[in-house]
């Protein structure tokens, strides 16, 4: 059995979907599964399998310790990460915009367990003009910088970076992008997501609705594997997400918006990397798997880990500019042209007119 099968059974188990594992590992093997959760952004989950696991089943005393260390900040970062969600989102509600919290604190309320979930920063989602939201970022923060679909902001949280989004994502393809936007555009008019309590809260924030998250979690995991690389924590998300479950009629509005963006295949890909990692059983999800598409994913997943911050593929010392930023992605993005030819022969284009949109609206705000 390959270290990363062990990873997989131990992922299984975290979540009730394997029993046990097949014998004690080593303090190698225990030391490769540390670094796995690392990779993949899993250590608060992989340590819910430790915990079922018998005593002498368990890793060695000073890498359990330092797990539970781990274990411990990963809580502490994800209950002052909900205050913070909370107090930004009531700050821009007394400014007049309603707003959504994207991916990260309101999907990990899916979780059994939210704060045993990686945290990242804040995603918000605002109901109103590009520029309207542009005039009230550089109100608070005179550097920020915008780009397509969001806006960087570092005076908004003291502790947390906050990405004030205009819209929540994007496809490169102009079509597809069009009929993405529409989409958003009805679910806001729509009510503007649901109410949800975030662990640790009080005050409800916004959070988008179910069938926006089956599309607007897919695309995102989609654009980081065009842009820098994808790891098993979205993919995590993702199957919390199915785990919900949905009726005949959402299942077939899943696979028209699907079919709409063009993105059939990535969706069996990513249900096979559920069925394979997770235990995803085949009635919950809204597509077939396909083992031929996921098995290039969950390579890729793999290989380059959470964001792709592991990817070796990638030259690094050549990024430190726009050139050598849009070089290395270009040659990045070229290994799934036979599996996703729309979007990644737009990418090109698109990221030259991003260059100069950049450029003009960055100087206007």
């Amino acid at each position: 059995m390959t270290k990363e099968e062990i990873f997989f059974k131990l992922v299984r188990i975290a979540l009730g979907n394997e029993t046990g594992l097949p014998g004690k590992l080593t303090e190698e093997e225990w030391s490769c599964m540390a670094n796995l959760s690392r990779k993949q952004a899993l250590g608060g989950i992989i340590m819910q399998a430790i915990e079922k696991l018998p005593p002498e089943y368990r890793p060695p005393q000073k890498i359990l310790f330092q797990w539970i260390g781990w274990t411990g900040k990963i809580e502490n970062v994800n209950r002052r990460l909900n205050r913070e969600a909370v107090a930004v989102s009531l700050y821009l509600e007394n400014k007049g915009f309603r707003s959504m919290i994207l991916k990260g604190q309101g999907v990990a309320e899916l979780y059994p367990n939210p704060l045993r979930r990686t945290p990242g920063d804040i995603d918000i989602w605002l109901d109103g003009t590009r520029k309207s939201i542009f005039r009230l970022a550089r109100s608070v923060d005179p550097e920020a910088t915008a780009v397509y679909h969001h806006i960087d902001m570092k005076r908004l949280s003291e502790e947390f970076e906050v990405e004030m989004h205009t819209i929540p994502s994007w496809m490169n393809s102009p079509l597809t992008n069009r009929r993405l936007q529409r989409m958003f555009r009805r679910w806001t008019q729509e009510g503007f997501g649901t109410e949800l309590t975030l662990t640790g809260t009080e005050s409800p924030v916004r959070v988008p609705s179910m069938e926006m998250n089956r599309i607007f979690l897919l695309v995102h995991i989609y654009r980081h594997l065009m842009t820098e690389g994808i790891g098993l924590k979205q993919l995590m998300d993702y199957f919390y997400l199915l785990k919900q479950g949905m009726t005949s009629a959402e299942r077939e509005k899943f696979t028209e918006q699907v079919r709409e963006l063009k993105m059939e295949r990535f969706a069996e890909a990513v249900m096979y990397v559920l069925n394979r990692v997770f235990g995803l059983e085949e009635r919950m999800m809204p597509v077939p798997p396909s083992e031929k598409y996921g098995k290039r994913l969950l390579d890729e997943i793999m290989l380059a880990g959470n964001f792709g911050q592991y990817d070796t593929r990638i030259e690094r010392k050549g990024m430190d500019s726009e050139w050598g930023r849009f070089r290395e992605r270009m040659k990045r993005i070229v290994r799934f042209v036979r599996d996703y030819p729309d979007e990644v022969c737009w990418t090109p284009y698109f990221k030259i007119w991003h260059f100069f949109w950049r450029k003009i609206h960055n100087s206007k705000i």
